[in-house]
């Protein structure tokens, strides 16, 4: 599992540029050591020579973007620009005409070490598709504007709203995925101190989330919480909101309980 990432603030993070390939940069969030998976906030950018791949690819991990900034696509046809969601799960074929028009900023997340394998065989219909063995529960996603479509509000026992959620992915099996949350003006965590059994990662998109502890994530800022991680209460009182992923449902446990957590998750 990663360790866990308490603040970091990309806004004052140096791009690195990477060896393998002209034209891209990152910004490191997180890694998991054990299995490769990492988060990076990465830049492809055509003025410093960055090209696309020529050939449809895919990988043996799931690839996720969550598009910041700029203009790209798999295909020539559907392109992602700002707040533009994509989910690839692994073996899918795809980039079968990937192009960039502007320097752009997405989130990228892999569920384990990158890979790059091209696809040499013909292909009939320049859309993705799987070469798994059986079809993944989690299916290939791609929303222009991951904010179109429903949200879910989540209202308090006066039936004021206190924030909204908008699923993008999920594994119907693990549970594990991907959403937005905004949080309404004067939002205040029902739960004084409480972790999850799964992990939480979050990226700040616009507004502010206060801790109790005065800790302070602005947009741009960045978490992972392992599992068992404790959150003390938070507080937006402007309002906000964050691009989350998740290992599962987000239960909430009480503090009391974290000491039992702990000791069962390391036998």
């Amino acid at each position: 599992m990663r360790p866990h990432v308490p603040l970091l603030d990309t806004t004052k993070m140096a791009w690195e540029p990477q060896d393998s390939m002209v034209g891209l940069f990152s910004k490191k969030l997180s890694f998991d050591p054990e299995t490769g998976a990492r988060t990076h906030l990465q830049r492809i950018d055509p003025a410093f020579g960055y090209a696309p791949p020529d050939k449809p690819h895919y990988h043996h991990m799931d690839e996720e973007l969550f598009v910041l900034k700029g203009e790209l696509s798999f295909d020539s046809k559907n392109w992602l620009g700002s707040m533009a969601y994509c989910f690839h799960p692994a073996e899918t074929v795809h980039g079968f005409r990937s192009a960039v028009r502007a320097e752009s900023w997405f989130i990228s997340r892999v569920s384990k070490e990158l890979d790059f394998c091209f696809y040499e065989q013909p292909v009939r219909e320049e859309r993705p598709f799987s070469l798994a063995r059986s079809s993944p529960m989690r299916g290939v996603c791609v929303l222009a504007d991951a904010r179109a479509g429903e949200w879910q509000e989540v209202r308090d026992a006066k039936g004021a709203l206190q924030l909204s959620r908008r699923l993008l992915s999920r594994d119907p099996k693990t549970g594990e995925g991907a959403m937005l949350v905004r949080f309404a003006p004067g939002w205040v965590s029902p739960h004084e101190s409480h972790f999850h059994t799964v992990y939480e990662e979050a990226f700040i998109l616009e507004g502010a989330i206060a801790l109790a502890d005065g800790t302070q994530y602005t947009a741009g800022c960045y978490t992972f919480k392992p599992p068992g991680t404790l959150q003390t209460r938070a507080r937006s009182p402007e309002g906000g909101l964050a691009y989350i992923n998740f290992g599962g449902p987000l239960d909430f446990r009480p503090a009391s309980e974290l000491k039992a957590f702990l000791a069962g998750a390391k036998q």
